[in-house]
């Protein structure tokens, strides 16, 4: 099976976790990845790297550094079609993107016999002006088959028209990289510790924790932020207002590979998001990442949050910051309840997102596009898993 990936945020080993883990578990995927040269993550810029296990080849991008907007240099693009002759082109990129008519382009020209599977991450129903929404419904036409890291996101695929099969494929985590600290005895001895590990940016909820923090002033706790972003000045204002700055620390925005360490040093780790027009939770990396990492999990009701902590963590209403100190308060206070949490948040891990479990079941999409369309029935196309579905019909979205 020869498979061609184009996303613009495969850059490094790091980053490409799914891809190595299906190389490593399926010997018969011949696998190429292209990426850009360079692209802003979580407030840093990261440069493009090799990789041991496959090609990766970087191209520029070209007219805008918005993600949707970009092109890439056609010239990495189209060299991998001709030499690789793919029999499957994975897409990270939304239907409606200028870089997914370029490589849609690209294919009817270079490759018109690949399967196309697109990888897709918005969870908010947008209806978009001419030409991003035929660019959109003629992406639809073209793939075989779509997958989301939510069910928010397969929902807001099928209300837009995408009538090919979508499966549920959610992001991973490194269950070696990030593992529950031998030191939790020794850490919950110098007082319990909220963390936020995130962008600081308009949506993720910050002015709801400094008021639920507010409330919780006369109970001891630490706070250890994680990240950075443009809301960062207004929260530290916030936090000076109440009294409670000096509780906090701020780590700025670091490294990926530097994260599992500041996990060792929480008791629970809070995601306060709240929906805007922008923003909706798509998946929320950092929830499995805490999982992993024995930390319970305080997250609001905001997109696919609910869904990704499970039973694993504790849930309030996004916005609502009375109900997130009395979440905290209990959470903070119940040492039984956080073992219990931090146990059914590694088991959910293992059993859920392990890049070992994410690289099977794009193995089985794959597997099953190729055989639907070699078949010629793709009407008939099901997947067996519990965390993927074939599109039967368009959910109502609210």
């Amino acid at each position: 099976m020869r498979v061609l990936r184009i996303a613009h945020s495969s850059l490094t080993p790091a980053l490409r976790q799914r891809e190595r883990a299906l190389k490593r578990r399926y010997p018969d995927v011949d696998l190429r990845v292209i990426t850009t040269e360079r692209w802003r993550e979580a407030e840093m810029e990261v440069e493009a790297a090799a990789d041991d296990l496959f090609p990766v080849s970087m191209a520029r991008t070209y007219f805008s550094k918005h993600i949707q907007l970009f092109a890439y240099d056609p010239r990495p693009i189209i060299a991998a079609l001709r030499k690789h002759k793919p029999h499957l082109i994975e897409l990270n990129h939304e239907p409606y993107s200028v870089a997914c008519a370029e490589v849609l382009t690209l294919c009817q020209w270079l490759a018109p016999q690949a399967s196309i599977v697109m990888q897709a991450c918005q969870n908010i129903l947008h209806n978009y002006p001419p030409p991003f929404n035929w660019l959109e419904q003629r992406a639809f036409r073209r793939i075989a088959a779509a997958h989301g890291c939510s069910d928010t996101v397969c929902e807001v695929l099928l209300a837009k028209g995408l009538e090919k099969p979508v499966a549920v494929i959610p992001f991973g985590v490194d269950a070696e990289a990030f593992h529950p600290s031998a030191a939790l005895k020794e850490r919950s001895e110098r007082g319990p510790t909220i963390g936020y590990i995130g962008r600081m940016l308009p949506g993720k909820g910050l002015n709801v924790l400094a008021d639920a923090l507010t409330k919780l002033g006369a109970e001891p706790w630490q706070l250890l932020v994680v990240g950075d972003g443009s809301e960062r000045e207004g929260f530290e204002q916030n936090l000076r207002a109440s009294g409670l700055f000096n509780r906090a620390e701020f780590a700025g925005a670091i490294s990926f590979d530097l994260v599992p360490e500041y996990f060792k040093r929480l008791d629970v780790l809070v995601i306060p998001t709240q929906t805007t027009k922008r923003i909706r939770e798509q998946f929320g990396r950092v929830i499995v990442e805490a999982m992993a990492s024995g930390i319970p999990v305080v997250g609001s009701t905001c997109g696919a949050i609910p869904e990704v902590i499970g039973n694993a963590g504790l849930v309030f209403p996004e916005g609502d910051a009375d109900e997130l100190a009395c979440v905290l308060r209990r959470a903070l206070s119940d040492s039984a309840l956080r073992e219990h949490l931090a146990r059914a948040g590694r088991k959910r891990v293992e059993e859920h997102y392990s890049w070992d479990r994410v690289a099977d079941q794009t193995y089985e999409l794959f597997q099953r596009v190729l055989t639907t369309i070699g078949a010629d029935c793709l009407t008939d196309f099901s997947l067996s898993s519990s965390t993927t579905r074939s599109m039967v019909e368009k959910p109502a979205i609210n």
